[in-house]
Order: structure tokens, then sequence, then C-alpha cells
């Protein structure tokens, strides 16, 4: 989405078109995306095929669907040579300023969603997935924590999932405000697996836990938690936590992470993707 009015929504050199649809940036050769940010290409599998049965054409004046994630095949913008590694799903683009690999020192063992017994190195490694066939794509996510003194290691896996609230998916939508949602599902190695559920507000997601189960029972788990993941600078990343653990005590904690590698910048020649 873009607006014709906001000087630089379409990037440097982009301009917003007005379409039934909705307004989308009109992108100079080789970008697509918000503020034409991304190199053009296709993000699910199934676009030659959509292609071959001209949804392209016959859906445009329903939904921007197929323009915005099969862009090169649908012809809404023209390759350079140059494409992502993986593409990013347009619909996962609010989440872009977290995309990556961070690296956070602790002075204390307090974290989520297992606390350690002193200060630990963590790395948060959010990764972009490869997009089905079709279905909602997701975000891989793996975090590993090991203390400082080598005694103690915890690990996540799990994926994170976004939908804007301007999503369109060629249905109506109803009329009034809203929020971008946020959903993080992690299972830990101790046994532990954990929902949360939350709003994204521009750099920054609010999530709150909304399933956890230890394999041991609920009684071993945490009762609540609450987080907040705010960009607060390139390449700086802050986690801030409200934690009730199982015997009910209430802790807080400021965690902060640095950028140690970008994967929205791993630009590829196109033939070497086809490989």
């Amino acid at each position: 989405m873009c607006q014709p009015t906001v000087r630089g929504t379409c990037g440097q050199y982009g301009w917003c078109e007005t379409r039934q649809s909705g307004n989308r940036c009109h992108c100079p050769p080789g970008k697509m995306g918000i503020k034409c940010s991304r190199p053009c290409q296709d993000v699910f599998k199934s676009c030659k095929k959509w292609l071959e049965e001209d949804r392209c054409y016959w859906a445009r004046n329903t939904t921007s669907f197929f323009m915005d994630n099969c862009a090169s095949s649908c012809e809404e913008c023209k390759g350079d040579g140059k494409v992502l590694k993986l593409a990013l799903p347009p619909m996962l683009e609010p989440l872009s300023w977290l995309v990556g690999k961070w690296v956070a020192r602790t002075s204390s063992g307090q974290r989520f969603p297992t606390t350690l017994t002193g200060p630990y190195e963590e790395i948060l490694d959010v990764q972009i997935s490869e997009v089905p066939a079709f279905d909602r794509p997701g975000i891989n996510i793996s975090i590993f924590a090991k203390s400082l003194d080598n005694w103690e290691t915890h690990s996540e896996l799990g994926f994170m999932t976004g939908k804007p609230f301007n999503e369109d998916n060629g249905f109506l939508r109803e009329a009034g405000p809203g929020e971008d949602l946020v959903a993080i599902e992690l299972v830990s190695n101790t046994g532990l697996m954990t929902i949360e559920e939350g709003i994204i507000r521009g750099q920054s997601i609010v999530i709150e836990s909304k399933y956890r189960q230890s394999m041991f029972g609920i009684a071993d788990a945490f009762q609540e938690a609450k987080r907040k993941f705010t960009l607060i600078s390139p390449g700086s990343l802050e986690e801030r936590t409200i934690f009730k653990d199982k015997y009910g005590v209430e802790k807080k904690w400021l965690k902060r992470y640095r950028l140690v590698h970008d994967y929205l910048g791993e630009i590829i020649d196109s033939k070497e993707q086809r490989k």
C-alpha cells in the first residue's frame, strides 16, 4: 500500500499508482515491495502455475495478491538479474526490521522462557523461510543461549507469522481502524512449548503468552509473560520482559541485541537461485 500525497512513499525513484484494488507502488526496474526496497522476484512457488491459469489478469480488479506475490511472473516489475536468496513475502514486510542474526550478552541469568543460573550469551536468529506453494508464510526463529561459564545451554525453535490489517486476500475488509497482528510459536529443549500473540506498531512488537505447556505438566511452566521487541537504532534491538514464574514471583528485565548478519542483504544473481 502507498499514499500518492506522501513524499517518498515509494522510495526515491518510485511513484504511487491509484488502483481499484488498492494503491500500489510503481517501482523502477529491478525493484518491488514497500518503498520499492526489495529486488523484483516471485515469492510463492505456485507463481508459474498461477500465471498459466491467467490469475494475474482475471483477478487484477478484485485483488492484488498475485501481482504482489508473483511480481516477476505477473510482470508487475522487471528484474535486473539480482534477487534475494530467499524472498520476503509482502505480508511479512512489517516484520522486516526483525529479520537477521542478533547477539546479546547479559549480566544476569534472566531470560524467557527458561532462566539460567548466571550471565549468558544468546543468539536470536530470525530467518526468511522458503515460501510454500500456498498457505500463509512464516519466518523461522531459532534461539540459543549459553552461560558465560559454559555450564548451561538452552535453545528454542519455532516460527513467527503476521497478519497485516490491510492485508489483501481478495475479500472485503471491515471498515475502521485496526492493527497488524503477530504470533510466535516456540518449542524449548526443556520440553516447554509456548505461543505468544500480539500486535506490530512500527518497528516494535508487543506480545504476551497465550499458551504454555511443559512436558512435565502445566504446573511446571511459568504463569504469564509479556514482551516487547523494539528496534532502537539500525543494528540494535531491545527486548523488555515482564515475567511471572511458576511460583507467582514477578520479574522484569531488559536485554539488548546487536545485529551480526543481515539476511535482507543477501543479494545473489537470479541464475544462481535457479540452480
